[in-house]
């Protein structure tokens, strides 16, 4: 997956993004999902301890292949990570590096993914979302057929999704 954080107004502006074009000022990732990962620096940050991560952010958009998602992460993440002081930044993310997802990881980027996700975080009169794109052997894999019925189909359409659960 590709994960491409971005700030705009919101939901419907952020939604248009689901064509997969270029962001202006987005910031990237290939580790840091929204729903999990995300989902951990809420915690760190004093967050719900019980919160699984779901919560830290809710679907806006899908595109009609599946291929892409466009996820608005949660005024509570967005308001805790703004508020991290820049001289503390460094030891936030030192202790958000522990998480097994980031083994693999180089800190440089992790840091740096890190500053750019805290300055749109910052942002005013702006949301915070992500457009997650799936690589070809995710499609591949969804595209299998699965048993069960679909999560949430007799949920409101018009109200965002929480996004499921990532094995």
């Amino acid at each position: 997956m590709r994960f491409e954080y971005f700030a705009v107004p919101d939901d419907e502006t952020a939604a248009l993004t689901i064509d997969g074009g270029e962001i202006d000022g987005s910031v990237s990732s290939h580790v840091v999902d929204p729903a999990s990962v995300l989902g951990q620096l809420e915690r760190l940050l004093g967050g719900p301890v019980g919160d699984d991560g779901l919560r830290s952010a809710q679907l806006v958009a899908e595109s009609p292949d599946g291929a892409r998602l466009v996820i608005r992460l949660s005024n509570h993440l967005v308001s805790l990570f703004g508020m991290v002081r820049p001289t503390t930044l460094d030891d936030v993310v030192r202790h958000w590096s522990l998480s097994r997802r980031f083994r693999r990881a180089d800190p440089e980027d992790l840091n740096a993914f890190a500053a750019g996700l805290h300055e749109l975080c910052k942002g005013t009169g702006t949301r915070v979302y992500c457009r997650a794109t799936a690589d070809e052997s995710e499609l591949a894999a969804a595209m299998a057929p699965a048993g069960g019925v679909e999560a949430g189909a007799d949920a409101n359409p018009d109200e965002p999704r929480p996004l499921p659960r990532r094995r």
